[in-house]
């Protein structure tokens, strides 16, 4: 998505609306090209950062306009490829990474991510393909839970288990609560 010499096979977006060769603005090909680059951008910041960028991180990083990168994000979130703030319509969620504190942290390669649940905070070693070191908390009292991912195999203090408060089909309720 860069203005001149960019990499073959991108966009070239900033500063005009591709009328020469789109007829207009951008077509359902071009936008779904847009989408999944602004997505691997997204995750790719989350890895590095710890935190997702911005919607104008996201533009300047991908020199697209700051409305292109809007729009991407919220056709992403229609996608359930992320999930925006409902207030800030930042990203909130870019599964199994959290932009907000929660009580599931993982660290690791030398990073510290936060997961929304339970369910993700073994779904990040994952997507590191890596180790990980996992502090959580017990739900019925608060005390903490120290487990880790060792080549893949989960380790640390017996008898946990993961509670989940409604059925899968109905998550996408109240993405938060879930």
């Amino acid at each position: 998505m860069r203005t001149g010499g960019g990499r073959p096979g991108t966009l070239t977006l900033r500063g005009r609306r591709r009328e020469d060769e789109y007829g207009g603005a951008l077509g359902p090909q071009e936008e779904d090209r847009l989408g999944w680059e602004v997505r691997s951008f997204v995750y790719a910041h989350l890895v590095e950062h710890g935190l997702p960028p911005t919607a104008e991180h996201t533009s300047a990083g991908l020199d697209i306009e700051p409305e292109q990168a809007r729009a991407a994000y919220e056709r992403l979130h229609a996608r359930h490829a992320l999930f925006l703030d409902p207030e800030t319509r930042e990203v909130r969620m870019a599964f199994p990474f959290s932009g907000v504190p929660t009580p599931f942290r993982v660290r690791s390669k030398g990073r510290s991510y936060w997961a929304n649940c339970a369910w993700d905070m073994l779904g990040i070693p994952a997507a590191l393909h890596a180790d990980a070191d996992v502090e959580a908390e017990y739900a019925e009292d608060g005390s903490p839970a120290r487990l880790s991912v060792e080549d893949g195999r989960l380790r640390g203090e017996g008898g946990g288990f993961v509670h989940f408060p409604l059925p899968l089909r109905r998550w996408y309720e109240d993405l938060v609560f879930t």
